[in-house]
């Protein structure tokens, strides 16, 4: 059982004006009267218990003192430089707990006596400080979140009417010069977060080449993709051309309809997120399409249980064989997680986890296994039926300078077949140059990346207050 601090455990001391910060601020004993006192106070009413320290300003929030050691921020425990822990948790005393009369101190601001946190002095002869705003961050789940900024990592499941509405998506377009802004750039990562979708105006195309000869001052692109994080390079090399070949080694490099599919799923970790920008487009056709695959399955999930579940469970094999590579890897069509919901499960109910990435590539598909359960082939075509809604897919021409950046996986992609529009009568192609008449370059991008961006930026501006 806790016992409240008062004149039999002098280990709590509230400081006065202080001419120094931190622990060296001066302090002086105060003893509580009663426990009615106590909790009339603020900050400077602690109980001090026989494994935590309970703050009674912060919902009664106990600290468990093996917690507070390992979490220790001094400079013997953190490096003031790298910001990286310098001690192991292994290392902490389970029975570890403060000592001696002066165990717990309340220091003060060097303004004055308002609270500005805890000293303890434990029984290993470690001193540790602990701020005012580092207890409330780990006071509780939702005030960590939004120190993390989880709120803005929040997704948005959506129909093409939803991202077209300009009231809810604003950012949907956005100019280039704009994203050269620190508030122009967060927009525009915030649409990407929140969507999985955002498109750029206003990407210059001059002095772009094709193939090995791209250099760091010849390709816009990577100008363009490093605003948002770093590039991922795989065995297409950091930036790629998306041109029709008649002997291509991928669907992509055709001028045939491609239908909706995510990159590199034979990856054991597919890249996040895809930036594609049109630095030629002198066809009929080739319309972009995309859809959202979050809300197809949290369509499934609600309408479908069984099979949602199905989804979720059933191995699905995707490959890359040609070109001189085998790649092969499994997936679930839908991939779940931890849920980060804030309210609590009910009793006895079940938590809902989170629907976390999609699987869902038919051109890079390889056979199932043949135990795969006979319901899955049902259970997928209701899930693509709602993938392939009409009112689901976005559909948009890229223009030359167009850029458009999209969670690859989520929002699934796909292509119009296409065709040269100028002709010689013939049905031959009329060629002004040697350039392809469509032109698209590419690159991933790590999504650790953007949302480091994303939590950078709005400390930055403020958006974290």
């Amino acid at each position: 059982m806790l016992s409240t601090l008062s004149s039999r455990t002098p280990s709590i001391l509230r400081s006065a004006a202080a001419s120094t910060t931190g622990s060296a601020a001066l302090r002086r004993s105060h003893r509580f009267k009663s426990t009615e006192q106590q909790q009339k106070r603020t900050w400077t009413t602690l109980t001090q218990g026989p494994d935590a320290l309970t703050v009674h300003a912060l919902n009664d929030t106990s600290f468990p003192y093996v917690w507070l050691r390992d979490a220790c921020q001094s400079p013997e425990s953190v490096h003031p430089s790298t910001k990286q822990k310098l001690t192991k948790t292994v290392d902490v005393d389970e029975a570890i707990r403060p000592g001696g009369e002066a165990g717990v101190l309340l220091v003060a601001k060097e303004s004055g006596n308002d609270f500005d946190g805890i000293e303890i002095a434990w029984t290993d002869g470690h001193r540790s400080t602990y701020t005012k705003e580092f207890l409330e961050r780990y006071a509780s789940k939702a005030a960590l979140q939004k120190f993390h900024h989880d709120d803005a990592l929040k997704r948005r499941a959506w129909i093409r009417d939803d991202v077209l509405d300009i009231s809810t998506t604003p950012d949907l377009f956005v100019q280039y010069k704009d994203v050269d802004t620190p508030e122009g750039k967060l927009r525009a990562v915030t649409q990407l977060v929140r969507d999985g979708l955002v498109f750029v105006k206003g990407v210059p195309t001059e002095g772009t080449v094709e193939g090995d000869r791209t250099g760091p001052g010849e390709c816009e692109l990577k100008t363009l993709a490093e605003k948002f994080g770093e590039i991922r390079e795989t065995f297409y090399g950091k930036v790629w051309d998306v041109v029709s070949r008649r002997d291509s080694k991928n669907i992509a490099y055709t001028d045939l309809d491609l239908g909706l599919h995510q990159d590199l799923l034979y990856f054991e970790n597919p890249p996040r997120y895809q930036v594609l920008h049109c630095l030629r487009n002198r066809v009929v056709g080739g319309t972009s399409i995309f859809v959202d695959s979050l809300r197809a399955a949290a369509c499934t999930r609600r309408k479908y249980p069984a099979e949602f579940d199905l989804l979720t469970k059933t191995p699905v094999a995707f490959h890359y064989i040609n070109d001189g590579h085998h790649l092969h890897q499994t997936h679930p069509t839908i991939q779940t997680g931890p849920s980060q919901s804030l309210i609590p499960t009910p009793p006895g109910a079940k938590p809902k986890k989170r629907i976390a990435y999609i699987n869902y590539s038919p051109p890079f598909q390889a056979p199932l296994p043949l135990d795969t359960p006979k319901e899955f082939y049902g259970a997928l075509k209701k899930f693509v039926k709602y993938l392939e809604d009409k009112e689901a897919r976005l559909e948009y021409t890229l223009e030359e300078g167009d850029a458009v950046i999209f969670d690859n996986r989520r929002v699934l992609h796909a292509r119009t077949a296409f065709k040269d529009r100028c002709g010689n009568g013939n049905g031959k192609a009329k060629q002004e140059d040697d350039a392809p008449r469509r032109w698209l370059k590419g690159c991933y991008i790590e999504g650790d990346a953007v949302m480091d961006k994303l939590r950078v930026l709005r400390t930055k501006l403020g958006h974290n207050l």
